[in-house]
């Protein structure tokens, strides 16, 4: 589950749809993303872990353990959002040529393989560019099922390799 480059994830990727009964499709390309809703579950648990933290603004010890709080009510916030929702905080987007699958990486047994798969003929894929952020949405026009995603295109981002290579594939 650590491995962020394409090859890893393509494997992963391919693992991932085997278990999931599905070992039928050459996958193209796979990325890491997150839903897009958990970025602000993300800022509230880190405002909130911050004020435990005793975030004051100050400096030295004190900052630096306002610090690490926010950083753990970020994570935890963000990772209790997502499995309410279903979802494992980072989620794998394989493309093969038929289908755009949608999978939870690292669920531990808690949740299923597959949280959506959408037929690439019927799915129309919406690309906005924040920053170095992409929210990605994918709808698809014959059920109207949707998901709102967000990866990265930031060259120090570990993820963001196959971000870019699954974009460019659904921007075709």
């Amino acid at each position: 589950m650590s491995g962020f480059s394409e090859q890893e994830l393509v494997a992963e990727a391919r693992a991932a749809l085997s278990a999931a009964g599905d070992s039928g499709g050459e996958v193209l390309a796979a990325g890491v993303f997150g839903l897009a809703d958990l970025v602000v579950a993300e800022a509230v648990g880190l405002a909130a872990g911050s004020m435990a933290g005793g975030g004051d603004g100050g400096s030295g010890a004190g900052a630096l353990g306002a610090g690490v709080a926010a950083a753990l009510g970020g994570l935890a916030a963000t990772k209790a959002a997502a499995e309410a929702q279903g979802v494992t905080v980072q989620l794998l987007v394989a493309i093969t040529p038929d289908t755009i699958h949608v999978l939870n990486r690292d669920t531990g047994g808690r949740l299923r393989t597959e949280v959506a798969s959408f037929p690439r003929a019927t799915t129309r894929a919406t690309i906005e560019k924040i920053g170095l952020s992409r929210h990605l949405t994918l709808a698809d026009s014959v059920t109207g099922a949707s998901i709102r995603l967000h990866g990265s295109t930031s060259w120090i981002s570990a993820q963001s390799q196959g971000d870019k290579l699954v974009l460019e594939l659904l921007a075709d």
